[in-house]
């Protein structure tokens, strides 16, 4: 059975948050989507940059000649409002599912899919590593396959939510895609009622909320590793 991959990479090159500098967060993010073309070698790779600050011309034209689309958020008027926050955790999850969502809408609307099996997710500057294999998605050409479950470090009266999955890389075929648009609406309302409310709900609670658990297959290692952007902390998944 032969399956046509595409990865959506979410990305913010260039940011006041994190250890990395935006030099760095470039060659990083080139080395994942140097990755993806190392393991799947026809993948559909489309990038979704987020950051609030813009690319520069150099950096834009690096990175369109290294995938097959470039969606830009860097001059979207909500993003900007969201990165004055100083709260790196708010503003990284509010605007990767705000975006995402609307990535994954121009994309289905657009006919970027077409032809394409499985649409994957993977963040920026993370690779996929040696433990990842393309043959697992043959098996479960139906289902939704994430990571396992982590139990949160939160209070439950924080985010309302006992686990989470992580954001980092997870998958679901293409017939779910609307299903996954109403997933993250759903968590962007949650998201916002949390903060509301006092509470707090980043991205990967939020997937475990709204996550269809009948589609679901959790898949350990699911196969990437790279260094989280607030610390450099290695991650092994």
């Amino acid at each position: 059975m032969t399956i046509k991959h595409a990865f959506m990479v979410t990305s913010a090159i260039n940011t006041k948050f994190g250890v990395y500098n935006n030099e760095q967060r470039l060659s990083q993010t080139l080395g994942t989507i140097a990755s993806i073309k190392r393991y799947i070698p026809d993948a559909k790779i489309i990038l979704v940059e987020m950051g609030a600050i813009p690319l520069t011309a150099e950096q834009h034209q690096t990175l369109e000649a290294s995938v097959n689309l470039l969606v830009s958020f860097n001059d979207d008027e909500n993003v900007k409002a969201i990165f004055q926050s100083d709260n790196w955790d708010v503003v990284k999850s509010t605007t990767e599912v705000m975006c995402f969502r609307l990535a994954l809408e121009m994309c289905l609307e657009d006919g970027d899919f077409e032809g394409i099996d499985r649409i994957h997710k993977i963040s920026g500057r993370y690779q996929l590593s040696e433990k990842f294999d393309p043959a697992q998605y043959t098996l479960t050409p139906h289902s939704i396959v994430v990571t396992h479950k982590h139990t949160s470090q939160f209070p439950f009266q924080v985010t309302g939510v006992e686990y989470q999955y992580m954001s980092r890389l997870w998958s679901w075929p293409v017939a779910l895609t609307k299903t996954v648009i109403d997933v993250y609406n759903n968590g962007l309302d949650y998201m916002a009622q949390r903060l509301a409310q006092g509470g707090y709900c980043d991205i990967e609670h939020m997937l475990y909320k709204f996550l269809p658990q009948q589609h679901l297959i959790e898949v350990n290692p699911i196969g990437l590793k790279g260094n989280i952007g607030p610390n450099g902390a290695p991650v092994d998944d």
